[in-house]
């Protein structure tokens, strides 16, 4: 498929921010619009393009919709070419763009760009159905079974100590099931990812977190063995895959 690239002419000295940096012979997407609604471009910075658009004129950068602005665009361009995220909110001087990516480190960016040509990186979370996961630790430990009979439809403050006591041990049961369940979707991922990324969880019910790179010819293969297992565990997990994304967790952001 060809990607035709947006050409926006640019007159006079005047504020860009920045998105990312892209090979020199790489394409945007076009008609991409960024912050603002202001039309995506991009510009020379020596070996390499910097994605830009005009910089809002009558405020600074920081809105939420800013944000989701700046990551939409980075996914967009990660979904034709490689790009290098630069980090949100950095604004440039038009025809002085060396200053926000100075020449020694421009090859070095364009090294990382190589490594990523034809991949994307996309991410796959997995989280348990609380409701069934709790039936069967309900049904395994007969101290949740007790616990629960004992302070359903009973006052909070009399049933105090015991309610703690139950929510420690579901949170201790949800953890032990996690690391076989993880490992499921670690297996699975395997043979399609380049390279691998864990997560952090934090709440009860996440299982895992994955940022993959993985070859956008294997993709396809992915979403297919994502799909099969999901199919499998629906009674008790879902698993949900996003991208392709910006390579955040494979190349350093600028």
């Amino acid at each position: 498929m060809t990607v035709r690239t947006e050409e926006v002419p640019v007159v006079g000295t005047h504020d860009l921010y920045l998105y990312g940096l892209v090979l020199a012979d790489a394409r945007l997407p076009s008609g991409l619009t960024g912050i603002a609604g202001e039309a995506v471009r991009a510009e020379p910075l020596g070996s390499l393009r910097a994605v830009v658009s005009d910089a809002p004129s009558d405020r600074e950068v920081g809105l939420p919709d800013d944000v989701r602005d700046h990551a939409r665009v980075l996914d967009a361009v990660a979904d034709a070419v490689p790009v290098l995220p630069v980090q949100f909110g950095t604004l440039a001087t038009s025809g002085a763009l060396e200053e926000a990516v100075p020449a020694d480190r421009q090859d070095r960016h364009a090294a990382d760009l190589r490594a990523l040509d034809g991949a994307v990186q996309l991410t796959v979370s997995a989280r348990y159905r609380e409701g069934a996961v709790l039936a069967e630790l309900v049904a395994d430990d007969p101290e949740i079974r007790h616990l629960r009979e004992r302070t359903r439809g009973r006052d909070e403050m009399a049933t105090y100590d015991e309610r703690i006591r139950l929510g420690e041990l579901v949170v201790a049961g949800f953890d032990a099931r996690r690391p076989a369940d993880a490992e499921r979707l670690s297996r699975t991922v395997a043979p399609f990812a380049r390279a691998t990324s864990g997560h952090e969880v934090t709440r009860t019910g996440d299982v895992a977190e994955l940022a993959l790179l993985v070859r956008r010819e294997d993709v396809p293969a992915l979403e297919e063995a994502l799909e099969a297992l999901a199919a499998q565990v629906a009674d008790r997990m879902t698993v949900r895959l996003v991208g392709p994304q910006a390579a955040y967790d494979f190349a350093e952001e600028v």
